[in-house]
């Protein structure tokens, strides 16, 4: 089967979204948790200090400009832009990750079908960083045991049901020739023999 190149990112639609949806949530808990510890260590700092975080502060700048604003603003403000900031960065990052899973486990899914489907004639082939590569090689290698086994058995079945035939016919006949019959019998024993028991590679 040739190199399946995947050029939809969403793939497995349910699972890339469930992926997502969970990574962001941690993400958002864990910033929400330490935004909330770093704004409660003011709060408690000044509040009970005997400041309010309402209070002022003139900052003046290199070029000697000056800025006004609250504490809470200094501190609050860049804090969520910098949660929204790894939010614009983690959501594309996930997305991104989530297709090198779901890929490989889109493509396994495929396999398994086929060979539900009685079809042996494929490889999995997989991109350079997607993930479960050893997965695809466990699987590449039940499917080469299979095919190999399998064919095996197809030979064996064939030489079974020729050899049997022509014995039957044989002995359907007015006159059935024994040493025809022992030849018939000693081929079929030579071929068992001489080959490997199924599903033994």
């Amino acid at each position: 089967m040739k190199k399946n190149r995947r050029r939809r990112y969403l793939i497995e639609g349910n699972f890339q979204l469930r992926f997502i949806l969970r990574f962001v949530l941690v993400i958002i808990g864990a910033t929400l948790l330490s935004t909330g510890a770093i704004i409660g260590v003011f709060y408690f700092k000044y509040k009970f200090g005997g400041a309010d975080l309402n209070n002022l502060i003139i900052m003046v700048t290199p070029e000697g400009t000056t800025n006004v604003a609250s504490l809470f603003e200094i501190v609050l403000v860049p804090l969520i832009g910098a949660n929204l900031l790894m939010l614009a960065i983690i959501v594309p990052f996930s997305f991104l990750y989530s297709h090198k899973i779901a890929g490989p486990v889109y493509r396994l899914e495929q396999s398994i079908d086929l060979l539900l489907s009685g079809n042996t004639d494929f490889m999995i082939m997989l991109r350079k960083k997607d993930e479960f590569k050893y997965l695809a090689d466990k699987m590449n290698a039940l499917v080469d045991y299979l095919r190999r086994n399998i064919g095996e058995v197809k030979i064996s079945y064939r030489m079974v049901n020729e050899r049997v035939n022509r014995i039957y016919n044989l002995l359907s006949s007015g006159t059935p020739e024994i040493d025809i019959i022992k030849n018939e019998i000693e081929q079929l024993y030579r071929f068992f023999s001489e080959r490997k028991t199924p599903f033994s590679y």
